[in-house]
This record gives structure tokens, C-alpha cells and sequence, in this order.
């Protein structure tokens, strides 16, 4: 056999992998996204994470060039829209939008989801810290939280709160709440925020925690009456109202996470990708405007930060949990 032939064969071979190479970089390199996106919101229409999430798919979908397609599952603490998101392929195509209680609260709980959220869903960015305000009917006779503390201390287990569901952000807040206080309530759980309003609103449960944006109508309207604020400090939408802490509870706090996630194995590029399209839409002047007007904080981060910041979280929730019983569901 020649040089010359075993030359050209060598040739023929090097050319060879370099086409596989070169055309397993462009099947790489394909552009995301090529078609719509559907983003899972783990609560009902119309309340805070949906408000988040429709409003940011517009000016997110607006930017890639793809609509993106909000769709609410909900049930089980946001545990099924999670899980869709986890099963789902991880394409770029299938994305969520989930509080904080789905890491902070769920595993903590003990009991089977059918997924890990620590494992199977990979954190893209914190799109917005909310605030939470405590509300009830205008026609209960207290004006403050220091009233209902004090009307449930006269009468143990009388006034009741509401939640969207046992485990659920609101639970939870409201049990860490009536811990604090050294009371007795009896929690009524609803299926969703727009329930548990509107059974306040028509005096059928006496306190709720919900979000401002979707609180602030029906303060306007006089619904529904604001005794608390659960941050730190007071809300601009709700300069009026004060904190928890300004009213005998110095420890206590109640914010909540609203984060996008992909499931994991998602790859780099596109994770990247739905980082800055995200980023750039809480920077959007017109979105930022809405969202503060809600009640929201817009809240950009790496991936790496929003997930130390649920880890922050599970670890601060996981002892309250425990010392209320929340560890086993309920019978």
C-alpha cells in the first residue's frame, strides 16, 4: 500500500471527524427559542405569583420573539406544578414559577411528592420578593393585630384564619404567628387566594394573610379591612398599616419568593439565556412600575443565590415546623 494512498485515506478520516465535529457544534448551537414557551404557575388566576408571571411572560415573550404561555396548576402546596416542571424535558420549553414553599416547605413536611425539588428543578433567577398583609372582615370589632391577639386569648379556638391549603405559605405564616403569640385559632383552609378573599370579605373566616397586590382592591373597596403587614417595615402601598413587629411580635416576619425554575439537566446556554431575557424584563421601567405598584420588590440573581436563599429558608421554617406539628400531614 502507498504512502500517497495511506495519505489520502488519513485525509479523507481527518475530514471526516472534523464534518461529525462541525455538525455537532451547529446541532448544538441551535437558537432558543424556535416556538412558544410555557411557563407553569403553581397558584390560581389572579393571585400574586399569577400577576408575576403575566406580567413578566409579556415583556419576557416580547423580547425572545415566542410567546410565552402561562398555565396554572394548582394543589398540593404547589407540589403538581412543580412536579410538571420536573417531568417535563429539559428544553428550555417548560419552565416555573414557584414560591418559596415548595423547597421551604414541602420537603419538609416528610411526605412523598413523586420529585425532589432540590434535585430535579434547577433555579434560574428570584424574580421578586412580595409582601404580605393580614386582613379581616370589616365587620370583626378589632382594628389591630394586638386586638385579635387579645380576643383570641379571651376566647381560645373562637376566631379562625384562613389558608390556601395545610402546609400551604399562608398556614404556615399564620401558625408561626399564633405560636408567637401564645394563641389558640382554628385554621380553615381554602382551595386557593381568590376563596379565602372573598370568605373573608363575607365575614365566613375571621384573619388571612395574602399578598397586597391582590389585597389592595378590596382594601380600596372597603371588602376587606388591613390590620398588619408582615415585612420588616412598612409597605409603600400600605403606609398606613403596621408591621407585626410594631405590634408586640419584634421576632416575626413573613415575606415570600417568587423564583423561575427550569428542571434540571436544562442545558447552560438556554438557562443563561432565560437569565438575562428575565433580568431584563424586572429592569423594564414598565414592569418594574406595575410590579411596586403591587406590592412587589424586583429581585434579580444568579441561580447559585436564589438557591442558597431557599436553603436559608427551609433551614428557619424546618424547627417551626416541627414545633407545630407540621412535620406529618393531617389525618
Amino acid at each position: 500500500m502507498s504512502l500517497a494512498f495511506i495519505g489520502s485515506r488519513l485525509a479523507m478520516a481527518i475530514l471526516g471527524s472534523g464534518f461529525v465535529f462541525t455538525a455537532h457544534l451547529e446541532a448544538r448551537a441551535e437558537p432558543y427559542p424556535t416556538r412558544p414557551i410555557t411557563l407553569v404557575v403553581s397558584v390560581q388566576a389572579g393571585t400574586a405569583g399569577d400577576l408575576v408571571g403575566r406580567v413578566l411572560a409579556e415583556s419576557v415573550g416580547n423580547a425572545l420573539g415566542h410567546r410565552i404561555i402561562v398555565e396554572n396548576i394548582i394543589g398540593a402546596g404547589g407540589a403538581l406544578g412543580a412536579q410538571r416542571v420536573a417531568r417535563a424535558e429539559p428544553n428550555g420549553y417548560t419552565i416555573g414559577l414557584f414560591n418559596n414553599g415548595v423547597h421551604a416547605i414541602l420537603p419538609n413536611m416528610g411526605q412523598p411528592m413523586g420529585f425532589d425539588p432540590w434535585t430535579d428543578l434547577a433555579a434560574v433567577t428570584l424574580l421578586v420578593e412580595t409582601n404580605s398583609v393580614l386582613i379581616t372582615p370589616p365587620a370583626l370589632k378589632a382594628t389591630s393585630l394586638r386586638d385579635i391577639i387579645a380576643m383570641a386569648k379571651a376566647e381560645p379556638n373562637k376566631l379562625n384564619y384562613a389558608s390556601v391549603g395545610f402546609g400551604s405559605p399562608q398556614h404556615l405564616a399564620m401558625e408561626q404567628l399564633r405560636s408567637d403569640a401564645g394563641i389558640e385559632m382554628t385554621h380553615v383552609p381554602y382551595r386557593g387566594g381568590a376563596q379565602a378573599t372573598m370568605a373573608i370579605a363575607q365575614g365566613e373566616v375571621d384573619v388571612f394573610w395574602i399578598n397586597t397586590s391582590v389585597a389592595l382592591p378590596f382594601i380600596e373597596s372597603g371588602k376587606v379591612k388591613p390590620i398588619a403587614v408582615g415585612s420588616r417595615q412598612r409597605v409603600s402601598v400600605l403606609p398606613d398599616v403596621p408591621t407585626v413587629r410594631e405590634q408586640g411580635l419584634p421576632d416575626y416576619e413573613y415575606t415570600g419568593l417568587y423564583t423561575l425554575f427550569t428542571p434540571a439537566r436544562t442545558p447552560q446556554p438556554i438557562m443563561d439565556t432565560l437569565a438575562k431575557a428575565f433580568a431584563d424584563g424586572l429592569a423594564d421601567p414598565k414592569v418594574v412600575a406595575i410590579l411596586k405598584q403591587q406590592g412587589f420588590t424586583p429581585h434579580p440573581t444568579t441561580g447559585a443565590e436564589v438557591t442558597d436563599m431557599l436553603r436559608r429558608d427551609s433551614a428557619r421554617i424546618a424547627p417551626i415546623m416541627k414545633r407545630i406539628g407540621m412535620t406529618e400531614a393531617p389525618k
